[in-house]
Protein backbone atom coordinates (compact mmCIF):
# COMPACT_ATOMS: atom_id res chain seq x y z
CA UNK A 1 0.00 0.00 0.00
CA UNK A 2 2.56 2.32 0.70
CA UNK A 3 4.06 1.55 -2.60
CA UNK A 4 0.63 2.53 -4.62
CA UNK A 5 1.03 6.16 -2.50
CA UNK A 6 4.98 6.48 -3.21
CA UNK A 7 3.96 5.98 -6.51
CA UNK A 8 1.42 8.33 -6.80
CA UNK A 9 3.11 10.95 -5.01
CA UNK A 10 6.20 10.53 -7.28
CA UNK A 11 3.79 10.75 -10.36
CA UNK A 12 2.31 14.39 -9.33
CA UNK A 13 5.63 15.46 -8.54
CA UNK A 14 6.97 15.34 -11.89
CA UNK A 15 3.66 16.19 -13.42
CA UNK A 16 2.44 19.24 -11.29
CA UNK A 17 0.04 20.45 -14.05
CA UNK A 18 -2.27 17.04 -12.79
CA UNK A 19 -2.24 18.83 -9.61
CA UNK A 20 -3.20 22.42 -11.00
CA UNK A 21 -6.22 21.01 -13.41
CA UNK A 22 -7.93 18.87 -10.84
CA UNK A 23 -7.37 21.77 -8.12
CA UNK A 24 -8.85 23.83 -11.37
CA UNK A 25 -12.27 21.94 -12.13
CA UNK A 26 -12.83 21.06 -8.27
CA UNK A 27 -12.81 24.77 -8.20
CA UNK A 28 -14.26 25.81 -10.62
CA UNK A 29 -17.42 23.66 -9.49
CA UNK A 30 -17.66 25.27 -6.43
CA UNK A 31 -16.44 28.80 -6.81
CA UNK A 32 -16.10 31.36 -9.64
CA UNK A 33 -13.43 30.73 -12.51
CA UNK A 34 -10.77 33.62 -11.12
CA UNK A 35 -10.81 32.37 -7.87
CA UNK A 36 -10.12 28.46 -8.78
CA UNK A 37 -7.33 29.22 -10.99
CA UNK A 38 -6.11 31.23 -8.15
CA UNK A 39 -6.75 28.25 -5.94
CA UNK A 40 -5.00 26.10 -8.36
CA UNK A 41 -2.15 28.39 -8.56
CA UNK A 42 -1.51 28.30 -5.04
CA UNK A 43 -1.62 24.31 -4.40
CA UNK A 44 0.53 23.66 -7.37
CA UNK A 45 3.08 26.24 -5.98
CA UNK A 46 3.57 23.69 -2.83
CA UNK A 47 4.16 21.23 -5.53
CA UNK A 48 6.73 23.20 -7.84
CA UNK A 49 8.95 24.17 -4.67
CA UNK A 50 9.72 20.54 -4.11
CA UNK A 51 9.27 19.31 -8.23
CA UNK A 52 11.94 21.71 -9.16
CA UNK A 53 14.43 20.72 -7.76
CA UNK A 54 13.80 17.42 -8.06
CA UNK A 55 14.26 18.01 -11.72
CA UNK A 56 17.49 19.52 -11.54
CA UNK A 57 18.97 17.17 -9.23
CA UNK A 58 17.80 14.13 -11.36
CA UNK A 59 19.09 15.92 -14.88
CA UNK A 60 22.57 18.34 -13.94
CA UNK A 61 22.85 16.50 -10.33
CA UNK A 62 23.10 20.38 -8.68
CA UNK A 63 21.59 20.56 -5.61
CA UNK A 64 19.76 23.57 -5.96
CA UNK A 65 16.79 23.60 -2.63
CA UNK A 66 19.24 26.29 -0.59
CA UNK A 67 19.28 28.38 -4.02
CA UNK A 68 15.61 28.05 -4.27
CA UNK A 69 14.51 29.28 -0.78
CA UNK A 70 17.04 32.20 -1.51
CA UNK A 71 15.20 33.23 -4.60
CA UNK A 72 11.86 33.32 -2.93
CA UNK A 73 13.46 35.19 0.01
CA UNK A 74 15.05 37.77 -2.26
CA UNK A 75 11.86 37.82 -4.42
CA UNK A 76 10.02 38.45 -1.27
CA UNK A 77 11.92 41.19 0.06
CA UNK A 78 12.00 42.86 -3.15
CA UNK A 79 8.20 43.22 -3.66
CA UNK A 80 7.53 44.07 -0.57
CA UNK A 81 9.82 46.97 -0.68
CA UNK A 82 8.22 47.93 -3.82
CA UNK A 83 4.50 47.54 -1.73
CA UNK A 84 5.97 49.92 0.97
CA UNK A 85 7.33 52.55 -1.64
CA UNK A 86 3.69 52.41 -3.75
CA UNK A 87 1.40 52.27 -0.64
CA UNK A 88 2.93 53.50 2.95
CA UNK A 89 0.39 50.70 4.12
CA UNK A 90 1.24 46.93 3.87
CA UNK A 91 -2.03 44.62 3.90
CA UNK A 92 0.09 41.58 4.60
CA UNK A 93 -2.68 39.50 3.04
CA UNK A 94 -2.40 41.12 -0.43
CA UNK A 95 1.00 41.14 -0.03
CA UNK A 96 1.71 37.32 0.12
CA UNK A 97 -0.93 36.51 -2.32
CA UNK A 98 1.33 38.51 -4.71
CA UNK A 99 4.57 37.33 -4.09
CA UNK A 100 3.05 33.40 -3.90
CA UNK A 101 1.62 34.07 -7.65
CA UNK A 102 4.67 35.72 -8.60
CA UNK A 103 6.57 32.16 -7.31
CA UNK A 104 4.10 30.20 -8.85
CA UNK A 105 5.20 31.76 -12.20
CA UNK A 106 8.73 31.52 -11.64
CA UNK A 107 8.39 27.83 -10.70
CA UNK A 108 6.27 27.23 -13.58
CA UNK A 109 8.44 28.85 -16.08
CA UNK A 110 11.66 26.95 -14.22
CA UNK A 111 10.02 23.57 -14.29
CA UNK A 112 8.64 24.53 -17.82
CA UNK A 113 13.18 25.07 -18.81
CA UNK A 114 14.18 22.06 -16.87
CA UNK A 115 11.41 19.88 -18.40
CA UNK A 116 12.47 20.95 -21.71
CA UNK A 117 15.86 21.17 -21.58
CA UNK A 118 15.91 17.30 -20.43
CA UNK A 119 13.97 16.16 -23.14
CA UNK A 120 16.74 17.87 -25.89
CA UNK A 121 19.51 16.43 -23.74
CA UNK A 122 17.77 12.99 -24.00
CA UNK A 123 17.06 12.94 -27.47
CA UNK A 124 20.84 14.51 -27.85
CA UNK A 125 21.53 11.17 -25.83
CA UNK A 126 19.56 8.83 -27.91
CA UNK A 127 20.97 10.20 -30.80
CA UNK A 128 24.81 9.31 -29.77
Amino acid sequence: MSNFFQTIISFLLVFPIVIFIVVFFVSSKISRKTKAFGHAADITTVVLFFAVPIAIQSLFQIETVGLLIGIALIISVILTFLEWKSQKEIELISLVRKIWRFLFLILSVTYFVVWCLGFVFKVIEFVN
